[in-house]
């Protein structure tokens, strides 16, 4: 293969690549949002997803995040933690980021938020409802990965039809 050949090759998978990402994320969005709505529907959290002739080729699973603890009131909590833990307050009267992060991480995620220590409910903090799902994973199950790909070299998939490039006028 001469420089001009490979030259041809690399334009067009890049445009491939391209036209392949755009696809791929409008499907995933797509996905998403199909996973959300059979949630909310069906109570619905995980799929099987098949080749035409039913075999499994992945499973697809609404990632959920997880509620967070929150500052609602910077100054009670700030002022919380100065009486509680005065060595844990910076001189600017601010609680310190990386105490903030490890102290959120022992707290439950539901009701009042409580000092584990000590049970007292910690003024200014508040539990933030956990958002939507914003993702999902993606797990080929054994062989799916495979039989996608013999699939496409056979012309079980039909690439034209997943891919449409919409070509520019020049």
């Amino acid at each position: 293969m001469n420089l001009r050949d490979h030259a041809t090759r690399v334009v067009v998978l890049r445009v491939l690549r391209d036209a392949v990402e755009a696809e791929y994320r409008a499907e995933r969005c797509a996905v998403l949002d199909g996973l959300r709505a059979a949630r909310a529907e069906l109570a619905l959290k995980s799929m099987r997803v098949t080749m035409p002739d039913d075999t499994p080729i992945a499973t697809l699973t609404l990632i959920d995040p997880q509620p967070t603890v929150v500052v609602a009131d910077e100054d009670a909590f700030t002022a919380w933690t100065a009486a509680n833990h005065p060595g844990e307050v910076e001189t600017l009267v601010r609680v310190r980021s990386a105490w903030q992060r490890e102290f959120f991480a022992r707290l439950a995620c539901s009701g009042p938020v409580a000092d584990p220590r000590t049970g007292e409910v910690v003024p200014g903090l508040t539990v933030a409802p956990a958002p939507e799902p914003r993702s999902f994973s993606l797990r080929p199950v054994p062989g799916g990965t495979e039989r996608v790909a013999r699939a496409w070299r056979t012309g079980e998939i039909d690439l034209r039809g997943l891919l449409a490039l919409d070509g520019g006028e020049t």
